[in-house]
């Protein structure tokens, strides 16, 4: 969380209107959810890795270590949609394998199905990508206060945000203060300081929050979180730009997508 921050803060990117980049990462988005095709997925996923890299000056490495935690999620849920596990063997399986009284199977179907599944899942984890490394919290709010999203809902979000940093602080500050009373020199300790660390954690974020409560109270504020407007101006090659874009993967979808 702390490197997405970073590069958020420094991206060449950042002074560019938030409502410009939202829509830049939503369109192929939605695009893609559409269209459910491996080519045109795989075509958006260069695009904006592409310009995340290049545009958005964040390492290769940086951004190669961030796709490794989502693909890993990936790959363990296609393994279930990709292998049946059945009594008996299946027709027109390309692969089968008795282990004791289960037939394990793959089928046709199944790996096109899970091909789809991780090119889709892979492409809109790239356009997110390129929102969050090239925007700070604060212009997402803003972008989508812009946008005419309810208060409610940007309190949330600024919330989440927040008590994410909180946890994380302080749950590292707990264990190491337990690793240096040996409260993990066990697996039986690691497990009693873990129920710790989590029992501590709520009552702390109670507080935390019974603060801000307070602090919102006083000031006889709306919103728990002041969304900082910034005055940034709308570029028309911009939009053109993201126009082209949008226009390049329909067209893409149509004519390669399809054909593949």
């Amino acid at each position: 969380m702390r490197m997405l921050e970073f590069y958020a803060y420094h991206s060449p990117l950042r002074n560019i209107h938030p409502i410009e980049k939202i829509v830049f990462a939503l369109i192929p988005l939605i695009l893609n959810i559409l269209f459910q095709n491996i080519y045109t997925s795989l075509f958006i996923f260069f695009i904006m890795v592409v310009i995340t890299i290049i545009f958005g000056k964040i390492p290769v490495r940086i951004y190669w270590k961030l796709l490794l935690i989502p693909v890993t999620f990936l790959l363990s849920s296609i393994l279930v949609i990709l292998l049946s596990f059945t009594e008996s063997p299946l027709e027109g399986a390309i692969f089968q394998s008795i282990i004791g009284p289960v037939v394990i199977s793959i089928m046709k179907e199944s790996i096109e199905k899970a091909l789809t599944l991780f090119s889709v899942s892979l492409s809109s984890i790239s356009c997110l990508y390129f929102l969050i490394l090239t925007t700070t919290i604060q212009d997402v709010l803003f972008g989508l206060q812009c946008l005419k999203v309810p208060q409610v809902l940007l309190d949330l979000i600024a919330l989440i945000y927040r008590f994410i940093f909180l946890f994380l602080d302080s749950s590292r500050t707990i264990f190491l203060a337990q690793k240096a009373r040996l409260g993990h020199g066990s697996s039986i300790k690691t497990i009693k300081s873990i129920g710790l660390i989590i029992s501590a954690l709520f009552v702390k974020v109670f507080h935390e929050m019974k603060d801000l409560n307070n602090a919102v109270n006083a000031r006889s504020l709306n919103s728990y979180m002041a969304v900082i407007a910034r005055t940034i101006p709308f570029s028309r090659s911009r939009w053109i730009f993201i126009m082209l874009i949008s226009i390049l993967i329909i067209a893409f979808n149509f004519t390669v997508g399809r054909a593949g």
